[in-house]
């Protein structure tokens, strides 16, 4: 990905603090001069009064003119993994200091050094940058502070140019789970694939924007209202992961320690969760589908992978407020049903509910929040309503590992890495160490 910009926005030269700690200099110097009748002071007090000045016209007259064109790899970046970011400086410009912003903490990259650029000659700079969160980021400006030679002035100089660029949500490989390969599912093959039929596809209802190549015209005819595609019919079995996207579902929103960019960790998970059994159906032969209470955004960026299109709308998606829930129907055949939430409302949880054919495989992955305790009447209630429906449903708490939550819908802990498991062993034993030492204090002190 590249951008760049023919113009440069030079900013107003200005003194330094060393630059003003001159000027204090030379006032208390002429003030002394005149005060004492010592007239030698007078040369330093004009000496000290002029190099600032001159500083400042010596960085006014250098003024930048450049162009800047950045590339990105990868193009399409994943939430805290390394972005190479490789940035050319062509016009003209002095030997300075560059500061790149960037969306990660402290919001710069830098500084370094930028080496003097001339017709002809341009220059390369390069860093690497982790992104903090997902969504639509913007890589730069760059700043070009350009100092006189005694660091008296500066001017900072705008380069204007920036890149956009998409970043999806980390996606966590997850073990195989409650959601079965393809392959094992119940049924002879020619079952399967007459459930695959021309008008067995997945659709919702028009949105403001929509092309009117989606409109689905049999499935609007009996619906009575405009239907679009929400995928194309593609071979092989389906599976439909469904996305508490109100903030209602949310109640964590409020809290000052909650995640950026939506400002809930429950949601913030959510979205992870998502993107990773989306990815692990989609990488064993399911064609997978994404279903929200809520609008969804058009147009989206598409990630990398065989979910790119889903990744892309997960990596801007919203939390809502709430609005008309969109009409349910239960996903055809056998299609496993995935739905993650935190807190869903009456209606939501109906709303997931239907979407589940009898018979079908549903999965509920229910998140609890910091400020939630495991025995909340809510949260129970909503895991309740699943498990009576006969869903596979199971709480962890915000921050669980995703595998670690998928793989507790089956009763079962991940596999730890050499590292994980001597970092255990060591929890462990320093747990029972703790324990001894106060079963014997105990003892002691009886």
């Amino acid at each position: 990905m590249r951008a760049g910009r023919e113009r440069a926005s030079g900013g107003i030269p200005r003194l330094t603090g060393r630059g003003w700690g001159f000027l204090v200099v030379a006032a208390n110097l002429l003030a002394l001069a005149y005060g004492l009748q010592r007239p030698e002071l007078l040369p330093a007090a004009v000496i000290a009064a002029a190099a600032p000045l001159i500083a400042l016209l010596v960085v006014a007259a250098a003024r930048p003119r450049v162009r800047v064109t950045r590339h990105l790899d990868p193009v399409v970046a994943t939430e805290g993994e390394p972005v190479r970011v490789g940035v050319l400086v062509s016009g003209r410009a002095r030997s300075a200091e560059w500061v790149e912003r960037v969306p990660m903490t402290p919001g710069y990259a830098g500084p370094g050094q930028l080496l003097e650029v001339r017709a002809g000659r341009p220059r390369s700079l390069g860093y690497r940058y982790w992104p903090a969160h997902r969504g639509l980021v913007s890589v730069g400006p760059l700043l070009i502070e350009d100092r006189d030679p005694f660091a008296l002035a500066v001017r900072v100089t705008d380069t204007i140019a920036v890149a956009t660029q998409l970043v999806v949500p980390e996606v966590v490989p997850l073990s195989p789970g409650p959601v079965p390969d393809p392959s094992a599912e119940s049924g002879p093959r020619t079952t399967r694939s007459r459930e695959r039929a021309a008008d067995d596809v997945v659709t919702r209802e028009y949105r403001q924007g929509d092309a009117l190549r989606r409109v689905h015209w049999r499935v609007s005819a009996r619906q009575g209202e405009l239907m679009v595609r929400q995928d194309e019919p593609q071979a092989g079995p389906r599976a439909r992961v469904l996305l508490d996207s109100q903030r209602a579902g949310h109640p964590d929103l409020a809290r000052p320690a909650a995640a950026p960019p939506t400002g809930s960790r429950t949601f913030e998970w959510s979205v992870r969760m998502t993107a990773a059994v989306a990815t692990h159906l989609a990488e064993r032969g399911y064609a997978v589908d994404l279903q929200t209470p809520t609008a969804r955004p058009t147009g989206a960026p598409r990630g990398d992978g065989p979910v790119g299109e889903l990744l892309g709308e997960l990596a801007i998606l919203p939390l809502a407020d709430r609005e008309p829930l969109p009409t349910a129907s239960a996903a055809p055949g056998s299609v496993p049903i995935v739905a993650i939430a935190s807190s869903p409302d009456d209606a939501t949880l109906r709303w997931m509910l239907a979407q589940r054919s009898a018979g079908a495989l549903g999965v509920a992955l229910l998140v609890r929040s910091a400020s939630t305790a495991a025995d909340d009447p809510g949260a129970l209630a909503v895991e309740a309503a699943f498990a009576a429906a006969d869903w596979n449903v199971v709480t962890v708490p915000v921050g669980t590992p995703p595998d670690a939550a998928w793989l507790a819908l089956i009763g079962q802990q991940p596999e730890l890495t050499g590292a994980e498991a001597l970092a255990a062993r060591v929890a462990a034993s320093s747990a029972a160490s703790s324990s001894t030492a106060s079963s014997s204090l105990g003892r002691a002190r009886g």
